[in-house]
């Protein structure tokens, strides 16, 4: 009885002990999961260290260059105020490793801070998951980590992601994703080489954190920022704002044909290409009797012959009334602006007294 008694003490304890080793390996695994982590970092763990540039760690941090005096990134073609969209634009130079950070105040842009900055180990444009090169294009900062939520040897004390691919990158079937702009420690060097990231010091991650805001502050990347005074980025702005109240009256008006003309040969959204875009639209113009659109104080990035346009819609009629943002996706093809690809997302009601002193299409 009493060997019974042992032998079941025996397994009892083997039994606490097994689930023990496996409630501890599932917490060990479950908080390794929970630290958030950037692309190609688990296949990259191996040659963190080893792919490292010897010669390159021990250089002094790149010396960012100030833009030149009175000239505006060309990227910029209009900022928000702070109400709803952010008054604040990061743009990153890769020809100089410089990052820098504007502000609108009335649409005069100030420039607020210049930071160097590492980037992915291998040049150019981002094309597939763990090429090792950073994206160029125009992105939106998407959530933060804190320190505790990081590897801070990989990540430093802080991190913001962001929303790469973005949709022209998936146009052009373009992979991966995790791509931050985060910290580094200050025991390593900004001359290693991300796996796509843009890297910057503690001290400049936190002195930037308060011109984030998630989900409407640009991060702008280019191979090599071109700059232009403000008159001519200010005429680059109305010529795109007419087109765009063009735009606004030919479905006011209904005027199908003249509305279509907006839209490129390759256009879609919402599952319909630009055939049944059409079809659709051409519906709905039967269906209402009137049509009152108002566009709130737009903001304009650019990239190339690329074009991302925000802005906030009161949209009447006699069936529909809502108020969202609407986000346009335009090429430029010669001198005219081609929609490809269009969104829409509800914002609370509240906000329409906000705007209903603000700037309108086409006078901002």
């Amino acid at each position: 009885m009493i060997i019974m008694i042992k032998r079941g003490i025996c397994l009892l304890i083997n039994f606490i002990f097994a689930v023990g080793i496996l409630l501890q390996t599932n917490l060990c695994i479950g908080e390794d999961l929970e630290k958030a982590t950037a692309e190609g970092y688990r296949e990259a763990v191996k040659e963190s260290e080893t792919d490292v540039d010897e010669t390159k760690v021990y250089l002094p941090d790149p010396k960012p260059q100030i833009p030149p005096a009175g000239l505006i990134p060309q990227n910029i073609l209009s900022l928000g105020d702070g109400d709803y969209f952010s008054k604040y634009a990061f743009v990153a130079d890769k020809s100089t490793r410089t990052l820098t950070v504007w502000q609108n105040e009335n649409q005069n842009f100030e420039l607020l801070a210049v930071y160097p900055f590492d980037m992915g180990k291998k040049e150019g444009d981002k094309e597939v998951l763990g090429d090792l090169k950073t994206p160029e294009g125009v992105y939106f900062f998407n959530n933060s980590y804190s320190r505790n939520q990081l590897d801070y040897n990989e990540y430093g004390a802080l991190a913001f992601t962001t929303n790469y691919p973005n949709f022209f990158d998936q146009l052009e079937h373009k992979t991966g994703s995790g791509i931050w702009l985060h910290a580094i420690p200050p025991t390593k060097s900004l001359n290693r080489g991300s796996r796509g990231c843009l890297v910057i010091r503690n001290e400049a991650i936190e002195s930037v954190h308060p011109y984030i805001n998630t989900f409407t502050t640009p991060l702008i990347i280019e191979d090599k920022i071109s700059y232009s005074n403000f008159s001519d980025l200010k005429n680059m702005k109305q010529n795109l704002y007419t087109w765009l109240e063009k735009w606004k009256l030919s479905w006011e008006t209904k005027k199908i044909e003249h509305y279509m003309e907006h839209y490129h040969s390759d256009f879609k959204a919402n599952n319909m290409n630009k055939e049944k875009w059409k079809k659709y639209k051409t519906d709905l113009s039967e269906k209402y009797e009137y049509i009152n659109i108002k566009l709130y104080t737009p903001v304009v990035f650019k990239h190339k012959d690329e074009y991302i346009v925000r802005f906030l819609q009161k949209y009447e009629s006699n069936t529909l009334n809502d108020f969202g943002e609407k986000t346009l996706f335009v090429k430029q093809i010669g001198d005219k602006y081609k929609i490809i690809g269009e969104e829409w997302k509800p914002v609370n009601n509240g906000m329409i007294a906000t705007y209903e002193d603000k700037c309108i299409i086409p006078g901002c």
